[in-house]
Formats: C-alpha cells, sequence, structure tokens
C-alpha cells in the first residue's frame, strides 16, 4: 500500500517516490529510509537502529552515511531541519516522522490553484463572468492577492561550509520580499495556503556561492520564472553575502511578478 502525506506519494514496493503524479528522482536507499520512519511514526527511531538496518557493515562510515540520507531526505521533501514538517531531529536519541499520513484511500489534498474565473453553463453566469472580466480590465475591480511562500533554501553541495548559511538565507530573503512586492502579492508563512512557491537552491564552494531562485505555480504544475546569482564566498563573514544575494533576488522576483501580473 503507498504511504501518502501532503502531495507526496510512496511506493513501499518499487522504493519510489512521486509528488502528485511526478515521480521525484531519489535514490532506494533514500526511499527506503524514509518509508521505515514512516512506517515507525509511533515512535522515535534510533540512530543505531537505522545504521544496524541501512548499514551493517559500514563501520565507522556509517554516522556519516547517514547523516547524508537525512540530508537528501529533507531535500527531496524541502523539509528545514531547523522546523521540520516532516523529519524530526531528536538529538542523542534519533529522528522521528512528523507530517500528518493520508489514508491510503483517499486522494492527497487538492493543490492551490491561481484564480480563475469559473465559467458556467447559462446565460446569467456567462454575463456574469464577461462581466467581471470587464471590471478587471476598466480597473473597477482589482484581482485576487497571490501569496507567496519562500520555501527552505536546499543545499545542492555534500560539504557544507555554513551549517546555518541556507537558514539565514531564507530569512534575509523573506525580509526584502516583504518590502518589494508589486501589489496583488503577499508572503505567507505556510505553503499550503500558498498559489505561488518560490524555492532556493544553495550551491557554494570557498570561491563562489551560487543560488538559483524559482518561482512556481504548483497547482497549474508551470514554472514561471528563474533566475542565477553569484558572488564570491567570504569565509570570514557570510552575513553580508546573505545580505546581498537576497536583495539581488528580491529584486529579480519582483520584477518577474510585474512581468507575471
Amino acid at each position: 500500500m503507498s504511504l501518502r502525506f501532503d502531495h507526496f506519494r510512496l511506493d513501499p514496493t518499487a522504493l519510489q517516490i512521486f509528488r502528485e503524479d511526478v515521480q521525484l528522482d531519489a535514490p532506494p536507499q533514500v526511499v527506503e529510509v524514509l518509508c521505515h520512519l514512516i512506517q515507525n511514526a509511533d515512535r522515535v527511531v534510533p540512530r543505531q537502529e537505522l545504521l544496524d538496518r541501512f548499514w551493517p557493515r559500514a563501520g565507522t562510515g556509517g554516522d556519516a552515511a547517514l547523516n547524508t540520507c537525512i540530508r537528501r531526505i529533507r531535500t527531496l521533501l524541502e523539509d528545514d531541519a531547523d522546523a521540520p514538517r516532516y523529519i524530526q531531529t531528536r538529538p542523542r536519541a534519533g529522528y522521528r516522522f512528523v507530517g500528518a499520513l493520508i489514508d491510503g484511500m483517499q486522494p492527497p489534498p487538492p493543490a492551490r490553484r491561481l484564480f480563475r474565473p469559473v465559467l458556467a453553463i447559462g446565460l446569467t453566469a456567462a454575463l456574469a463572468v464577461g462581466g467581471a472580466a470587464w471590471a478587471w480590465a476598466s480597473g473597477l475591480l482589482s484581482r485576487p492577492e497571490q501569496r507567496i511562500a519562500i520555501e527552505p533554501a536546499q543545499g545542492l553541495c555534500e560539504y557544507v561550509l555554513f551549517p546555518h548559511f541556507n537558514t539565514g538565507l531564507r530569512e534575509s530573503l523573506l525580509a526584502q520580499v516583504s518590502h518589494s512586492l508589486p501589489a496583488g502579492y503577499s508572503v505567507v508563512s505556510d505553503s499550503q495556503h500558498a498559489e505561488l512557491h518560490a524555492r532556493v537552491s544553495v550551491r557554494q564552494t570557498a570561491q563562489q556561492t551560487v543560488v538559483v531562485l524559482t518561482l512556481l505555480d504548483e497547482g497549474e504544475g508551470r514554472l514561471l520564472w528563474s533566475g542565477e546569482f553569484s558572488e564570491a564566498t567570504d569565509m570570514e563573514n557570510y552575513v553580508p553575502l546573505q545580505r546581498s544575494l537576497a536583495k539581488r533576488m528580491a529584486e529579480g522576483l519582483a520584477q518577474a511578478l510585474d512581468r507575471h501580473s
């Protein structure tokens, strides 16, 4: 039986994971570990249990392998270790799946969609829709406000230079975006109540930091815009780098939304 939560579906037999109907690129072992955590969601799964089950002959390298696996799971689910929605770390104890499972016989909750006038059968409804469209075009009515969720930043490198860089970058981006959004848009903290999703991915070396900001309409399954920003990495103090990248990303997002409006 498939395991479902939010818009994800796992097939424990085939060791595959899907978001809506799209299969995600995930190694079988990553899916297997996630399945084990979900199937034992009623308790904290000890690290040693995971090591014994999935890396029985890894020796001292098992800890690093487990850490990498958990990071990949969080990246896959767009989860944040500091504010987990799915995988919670219990220090010195283990991990626990804290998401809300959906009955396997039920479909996943419907994704939010951008507001569109609903065409109804009959002359009266058609006239109503036409009248509303004319009012929007004439400026007499404003379009419904679109809500944007800034998702947790994803690290795309195995080696992390600064453990909290991504979290701080997202906070700086939230602060910048909240002051630069065009009229008709707002930022929400809960991604389930957003029509648009802004995703940030980070690649970082000691020489360069590259971030990609992508704007998605998940309800329509459309990529609306994507921009890449890069700057030299400052190994002494990364806070100015976070602020500078966040400012550039916010400006790029605002321009994209202006074109999208």
